[in-house]
């Protein structure tokens, strides 16, 4: 089997003593087609790989520590796979069941009311481009929205995000919906978003009306950086901002519209704890954190 050259390759700390092995592979749906960015990491050691868009990947790492296997992408079921019962030489084939969504149906028909449109954060009229959010492959940024109205039976229809000019635009990103709390923990998005821009310093809308994603107060929308600067692993040497020499992915607007009362968080490569973006060296202005460029729009009966 012919493997893309641009496959991404993950190494671990590797001693003098280290037993290498390598990983190589595809992960598939139950329709054996290829799942685009699955992600395929060691158990508990913050370390993995994303699939290309055509589910292959390949990896190595010292089989001292290598024992578990997590296989997973969002809209399906994870999996766990033990290495020791896995062929030294073959490549791999693994495949994922589609998740069964749990999101309850939601209806915003009504013999009485109008249906209305509403926004969860800002519009683009009122978010101005003032920063860039430069990101790892494989970290994830999540911003809380809060809902325009308090009305009850809002859905999702669009969320927007805005792609700057930085890096190679138009590589892709994935995007989730978490549940409205205190940290972006509980994900209802069920199927895998994955978007990209067509051009720099413009806004990426996604689609998500048949999605039937209830809003309520309101929702955390996140972008995750599943591939490099141009789908490798070379580090973006940004134009705008000479110091920027080791992030990778597409570049997020950022701006300060949002003021004191936004909540940003960041998750790093491979690890599922989440980091109130607010450290000293954080790009700032007018004392207010650089917030990412995304809103929603949603629809409600008045």
């Amino acid at each position: 089997m012919r493997y893309l050259v641009f496959l991404t390759t993950i190494l671990f700390s590797l001693s003098s003593r280290a037993q290498y092995r390598i990983f190589t592979g595809r992960v598939i749906d139950g329709q054996r087609k290829g799942i685009p960015f699955a992600v395929v990491e060691v158990k508990d050691k913050h370390q993995g790989v994303y699939c290309d868009e055509n589910g292959f990947f390949s990896f190595s790492g010292d089989a001292t520590f290598l024992n578990t296997l997590v296989v997973s992408c969002m809209g399906y079921e994870r999996k766990e796979i033990n290495t020791d019962i896995l062929p030294l030489s073959d490549s791999l084939i693994i495949e994922l069941k589609t998740k069964v969504a749990n999101l309850k149906e939601v209806s915003i028909t009504s013999k009485k009311g109008i249906p209305k449109q509403a926004t969860l954060g800002k519009n683009r009229r009122q978010l101005s481009y003032t920063g860039d959010c430069y990101r790892y492959y494989g970290s994830e940024t999540a911003i809380r929205l809060m809902a325009d109205t308090t009305q009850s039976g809002g859905t999702l229809n669009a969320i927007y995000v805005f792609i700057t000019d930085e890096g190679d635009f138009n590589t892709r990103f994935r995007v989730h919906v978490y549940r409205w709390d205190t940290l972006p923990k509980n994900e209802i998005t069920d199927s895998n978003l994955i978007v990209q821009a067509t051009e720099g310093n413009t806004w990426v809308k996604i689609d998500v009306s048949k999605k039937k994603i209830p809003v309520g107060k309101g929702l955390f929308v996140s972008v995750e950086w599943i591939s490099g600067f141009g789908n490798t692993r070379q580090s973006l040497q940004s134009a705008k901002n000479p110091e920027v020499i080791n992030y990778n992915g597409q570049v997020l607007g950022l701006t300060s519209d949002y003021g004191k009362p936004s909540r940003t968080y960041s998750r790093s490569p491979f690890t599922k704890k989440w980091i109130y973006y607010d450290a000293a060296e954080a790009q700032r202005k007018g004392g207010y954190f650089l917030n990412p460029m995304i809103y929603c729009t949603y629809t409600y009966i008045d």
